[in-house]
């Protein structure tokens, strides 16, 4: 009976969300495999011809996933294609459909969570992500991050001159954004001043909390020590 209830509640969340992908089941230990409609098969293809990984975390780990109440699954985070890949009873990955934005993936341990957001891109187009929150995921002001993985296809060497590379996955920099509000999400300003104007009715409290606190933009301590300080603004 209880299953049963659980399995209406999943169901009618999905509808409620208006969601059309193809059923599919989750895998997560000591409980019931559940079938739902919120992901679909698009596991990237198995390849050894390369070096590094595509993921962030290579192997499937546990984590909560908001819309499955007390079901733990085993995922991991797709950086390349920008998708969290949920590992099924038949041994293939399905990704979580990237346009639900009421969707929060928190890994277990250590503590994780990652949400799909719109963004604009470096050349100022909207695009979704999946972010990670660093300051706390129900705050007004939140500290995103970014995290990137680029493919490299193989360089062949054409002349005597010339150095080989093999294709390879590379883990690229993390950049930090910032979500205010039902605001899309913008790449954080590296210029004190740039952020400051943000918050147009306390732009000189921001920019004295930061010379007082010698606070540098680019450390992620320090800006979960801003964003606190911001959440806190009226």
């Amino acid at each position: 009976m209880k299953l049963f209830y659980l399995f209406t509640v999943i169901v009618f969340s999905f509808f409620s969300n208006k969601v059309d992908a193809q059923e599919i089941i989750y895998k997560g230990p000591n409980i019931p495999n559940i079938k739902n409609g919120i992901i679909s098969e698009s596991p990237l293809a198995s390849n050894n011809n390369y070096e590094g990984s595509p993921y962030i975390n290579r192997e499937f780990e546990p984590a909560k996933i908001s819309v499955l109440e007390d079901i733990v699954c085993y995922v991991r985070y797709n950086a390349v294609n920008e998708e969290i890949e949920v590992q099924g009873t038949n041994e293939k990955a399905y990704a979580l459909n990237k346009y639900r934005k009421d969707i929060k993936v928190e890994f277990i341990s250590p503590k994780k969570i990652y949400q799909n957001f719109i963004y604009l891109n470096e050349n100022g187009e909207k695009s979704f992500a999946y972010f990670v929150h660093i300051s706390n995921s129900n705050s007004n002001i939140k500290l995103l991050k970014k995290e990137n993985i680029k493919f490299f296809k193989e360089r062949v060497a054409i002349t005597t001159y010339d150095t080989p590379k093999p294709a390879k996955f590379e883990r690229l920099e993390d950049k930090y954004f910032i979500k205010i509000n039902d605001q899309n999400v913008i790449l954080l300003p590296k210029n004190k001043k740039k952020l400051a104007e943000l918050f147009p009715d306390h732009e000189k409290e921001v920019l004295s909390f930061i010379k007082k606190e010698r606070l540098k933009l680019n450390k992620e301590e320090d800006l979960t020590k801003l964003f606190n300080f911001l959440n806190q603004l009226g």
